[in-house]
């Protein structure tokens, strides 16, 4: 029954809109007024059928009462709305056919029908029921043997109700058309509201942001501001690392806090604001492991910076004295750190952005030295080396022998500068005659290892990658001390992940700044791409270097 059901119902429009359903009280109407042109007809003609004019009325009128007072629904479109429009068209047919057919006074009756179906559902449904009220009449003609005039009314009858049909679709056609561009506009208006309204919103926020989007300026524009309004004993400002999901000291004032931290070597009521959104209000500490400043009898107000989707910092301002917080310091503090959450977001995307846009930078750095120093340093080579020739000073040679290595250096850092990834080579193909000649230059015995090596980062994520390498291996030439280099490229499995592994001096892995063995450039270009850095270093057993980041491969 349900794909029967679904074979004969009507296929709508899915551009059809609930005001088509008004029709359907409007027909009620339009019937009303056909079946009082058919009762004055039969009134005034004379009909040798007098009972089979009145019957067929009583029918007629007792359907159309019926139609009053629950009327035709055309929406929602079910085939149970088209059956009964399939019944009341029978009633209608079978009361001409009844009255002489084309003859009858009741002729009018279907044409509110055939609109309605037209109208409600489209050409198709409409020209099924014109079709099938004048195919019905004509054949009852055909059965009762017709005369000729009475053909021809009956053609020019069903010419008229198909016509009616095809004004019904084509009124449907118009609405339909009407309601896009009615819908279209209104969306128009609507996206034109929101982007109003995002205008006005970001007005209010840059107002409220620093003009720099410099991280060191926000910060330094953020400790003006604390220390005006709250006069603190202790400020500390952290900063997400991204790269090591771990926590940066990036301000503290008034107590002494380790350059990186873990999440769970931060003060228990420092932790507290990473789970509860909001300002963590502090009036009186009860331990020396709730703040920073390690008394007791201390106030504080904590809050972590938040973007819509992450955390970027957290600030902490205390007090040594109890109860020196009140709920309007808490209240300015979270404007405060809002605005704050804001700029640091803004300043580090910002910094992601200059880092990745710096090959162009590299590129003119490079040009300038090949065509300006490259060129002076070899002038300079032949004219030391043309004196050496003439005169007999011992320090010609001496500074004729700087000068080339000079230029050999130099040569090496345009080599560096200009080698880059494309989209016809990747990281591979680079790595590998690059690592080869960076062991002949250094005497230091390397390797290297590629895992699914014809496997593609995007070319930009390729070229950090390429330009952390390159810092890697310039860090093991300056502090490692190292005989031998490995090096790993592994790119399967959803993860990307590049290891330098030398067997150097290592460092001290408690010293609190590994920066110090120079990651700083590798930090900011790993976190350009979304990557992440582990440093793993021990006196006297090298050091490894991990950079590892999710693909979509």
């Amino acid at each position: 029954m349900r794909g029967w059901a679904r074979r004969i119902g009507p296929r709508l429009d899915p551009r059809s809109v609930e005001e088509l359903g008004r029709l359907g009280p409007m027909a009620t109407w339009l019937r009303w007024v056909c079946l009082a042109v058919g009762v004055l007809l039969a009134l005034t003609t004379d009909q040798p059928h007098r009972n089979a004019l009145y019957l067929a009325g009583g029918v007629l009128f007792a359907d159309t009462l019926y139609r009053t007072f629950k009327p035709l629904e055309i929406y929602p479109a079910t085939w149970r709305a088209e059956a009964w429009v399939v019944l009341d068209l029978l009633i209608a047919v079978g009361s001409i056919a009844f009255t002489d057919t084309w003859s009858s006074p009741y002729l009018l009756m279907p044409i509110p029908l055939v609109l309605l179906a037209s109208y409600g559902w489209g050409y198709r449904e409409g020209c099924f029921a014109a079709l099938f009220t004048a195919g019905t009449i004509l054949m009852a003609d055909a059965v009762g043997g017709a005369s000729q005039d009475a053909l021809r009314t009956g053609l020019l009858v069903s010419i008229v109700v198909v016509a009616a049909a095809v004004v019904g679709g084509y009124t449907r056609q118009l609405w339909l058309e009407a309601e896009e561009r009615e819908r279209e506009t209104a969306d128009e208006v609507s996206r034109m509201t929101l982007a109003n309204d995002l205008f006005h919103a970001l007005h209010d926020v840059v107002r409220t942001l620093p003009d720099s989007l410099d991280l060191a300026e926000v910060v330094a524009s953020a400790r003006d501001t604390l220390r005006e309004v709250f006069a603190p004993d202790v400020l500390v400002v952290l900063l997400a690392d991204e790269t090591s999901a771990s926590w940066r000291t990036q301000l503290a004032e008034g107590a002494t806090v380790a350059e990186h931290l873990e999440t769970a070597e931060l003060p228990s009521r420092i932790r507290e604001a990473l789970d509860k959104p909001g300002v963590v209000r502090v009036e009186k500490t009860a331990t020396q492991t709730e703040l920073w400043n390690g008394e007791f009898a201390s106030s504080a107000m904590i809050v972590a910076l938040r973007t819509p989707d992450r955390v970027v910092g957290l600030v902490a301002v205390e007090h040594r004295a109890p109860d020196r917080i009140t709920t309007s310091d808490a209240e300015l503090f979270s404007r405060i750190a809002s605005s704050l959450a804001l700029a640091v977001d803004n300043a580090r995307w910002f910094g992601r952005l200059r880092t990745l846009g710096a090959e162009a930078e590299r590129a003119r750095i490079a040009r300038d030295l090949h065509d300006r120093t490259a060129q002076s340093l070899a002038y300079i080579g032949f004219e030391l080396d043309r004196l050496s020739n003439r005169y007999s000073d011992p320090a010609l040679p001496e500074l004729h022998r700087v000068v080339r290595e000079v230029v050999v250096e130099l040569r090496e850092t345009l080599y560096q500068l200009r080698t880059t990834v494309t989209d016809d080579e990747g990281l591979v193909p680079l790595a590998e005659p690059y690592l080869r000649r960076w062991s002949d230059r250094t005497g230091v015995t390397s390797t290297f290892e590629a895992i699914c090596p014809d496997r593609r980062l995007p070319r930009q994520v390729e070229q950090e990658l390429w330009r952390i390498f390159q810092e890697a291996l310039t860090n093991v030439e300056r502090h490692a001390d190292a005989s031998s280099v490995h090096v790993t490229w592994d790119c399967s499995d959803g993860h990307a992940r590049l290891v330098v592994k030398d067997d150097g001096a290592g460092m001290d892995s408690a010293r609190p700044a590994p920066e110090r063995y120079g990651l700083v450039g590798i930090r900011e270009r790993a976190d350009a791409i979304g990557a992440r850095v582990h440093f793993d270093s021990d006196l006297g057993n090298g050091t490894t270097v991990l950079i590892e980041m999710e693909t979509t491969a």
